[in-house]
């Protein structure tokens, strides 16, 4: 028949079981092969798409819930700073409310309702847990006043001129002369009182919290009843070393040598070495008023035995802002309390002299408390030069001056 040959019984059987054979073979072939690389997608990827704890609990953040404990196991079950999670704040005041990494947050929650309390909390938290953000800089209005140093160490050059009228019992604890009269180093005519004049150059030079200094004075000496004489007085070396540093407070440990330079037989240095430490000290009030204070006690050494003596001074300032253009101009007004307490030693006076015409050493602590007051004006600009002009007014029965004028200039850089 024409058409398709008619196959027999095992015809169709055997054509199956070859399609089979070769279906096997591939496949096997196939499953042998090394799976071939991934392909590299160069399509942008997927922005990532953020979880929240919420929605995953296993997930915790890094911040206050750790910031309190260390690595080591088993610290979960100890006590955290400042709360629940180590950063609980327990007050208004925010005792606890901040958290940084490796260090704990304040958690001594003071009353600070008053002044005193807001006081004592700001040292607290400036000891203790100091703001991170807070940049140590040099303040105008914590570094004003004319008759003390300022707390922080800077670079500058500052140049000074100071008017003092009428300095009574000029060798009293040998403070400003040696022993006059003619039986000491002094100048051989005992005086009731002298004025004088000096122009300062001082130097300073900061590292950080650290700084050294020299002052070279230049003066001029005019007694009641004696000749006048004029030439470089003693020099002072000093040194700062700023203990604390914040938003509150400035708070620093100074340190004066004063070096037998001037000529001690005219009036222009006490002819002994003396010692100085210090306590400076500048608190903020308000944005634009600062307490500016020191504490100094000076120690002779070498000079007579009789007539030197240690002397305490303090100084308060208060520093207010008067006027300002920007950040860059500022007129600062300021208010200054200047004490001495003349501890021992003796002093001069020409009206009460022995057999031989020489005047009988009085006890420099029948003095008393020598205190005096004034005001004083002084322009910043743009926080590198300042001028201006103090004075202090003697209100007590004795002085270290009954008036005193000082000028001055300074340049930081």
């Amino acid at each position: 028949m024409y058409g398709l040959r008619n196959r027999g019984p095992g015809g169709f059987t055997r054509w199956a079981a070859a399609a089979l054979l070769w279906a096997v073979g591939t496949t096997g072939a196939a499953f042998a092969q090394t799976p071939p690389a991934p392909a590299v997608s160069t399509a942008v990827p997927a922005p990532a798409v953020t979880t929240t704890t919420t929605e995953t609990p296993a997930v915790v953040p890094a911040g206050c819930s750790s910031c309190s404990k260390g690595l080591a196991p088993g610290l979960d079950a100890l006590p955290t700073f400042g709360g629940e999670g180590g950063c609980a704040s327990c007050g208004d005041g925010g005792c606890g409310g901040g958290c940084y990494p490796g260090r704990y947050p304040c958690d001594c929650c003071l009353d600070e309702s008053t002044c005193c309390g807001r006081i004592l909390g700001g040292i607290y938290r400036c000891i203790c847990c100091p703001d991170p953000c807070y940049e140590p800089h040099w303040v105008a209005l914590a570094d004003a006043a004319f008759f003390q140093e300022g707390p922080r160490p800077v670079t500058q050059m500052n140049l000074r001129y100071e008017h003092v009228w009428d300095f009574p019992f000029p060798d009293k604890s040998e403070f400003l002369w040696a022993q006059s009269g003619g039986a000491g180093k002094g100048p051989h005519i005992a005086t009731g009182a002298t004025s004088y004049r000096d122009l300062v150059l001082y130097n300073e030079v900061g590292i950080d919290r650290f700084s050294a200094s020299v002052a070279i004075p230049y003066v001029q000496i005019s007694p009641d009843n004696g000749p006048g004489t004029s030439g470089f007085g003693d020099i002072t070396i000093g040194t700062k070393s700023m203990l604390l540093d914040c938003e509150l407070i400035q708070f620093t440990f100074a340190f004066n040598t004063i070096v037998q330079a001037g000529n001690f037989l005219t009036g222009l240095g006490t002819g002994h070495v003396s010692l100085e430490p210090a306590a400076l000290m500048a608190l903020k009030l308000h944005p634009r008023t600062y307490l500016q204070s020191e504490l100094a006690y000076r120690i002779p050494i070498g000079g007579d035995q009789t007539y030197q003596g240690p002397v305490l001074h303090y100084h308060c300032s208060l520093n207010h802002l008067l006027w300002s253009c920007g950040h860059d101009i500022q007129l600062i007004g300021v208010a200054e309390l200047n004490g001495y307490e003349l501890l021992g030693g003796a002093y001069s006076d020409p009206a009460v002299l022995d057999g031989n015409g020489h005047p009988i050493p009085l006890s420099a602590k029948t003095i008393g408390s020598i205190i005096n007051f004034g005001p004083g004006v002084r322009l910043v600009i743009c926080d590198k030069i300042d001028f201006g002009v103090g004075t202090a007014f003697n209100i007590t029965s004795n002085s270290m001056g009954d008036e005193m004028l000082r000028v001055q200039f300074r340049w930081r850089f």
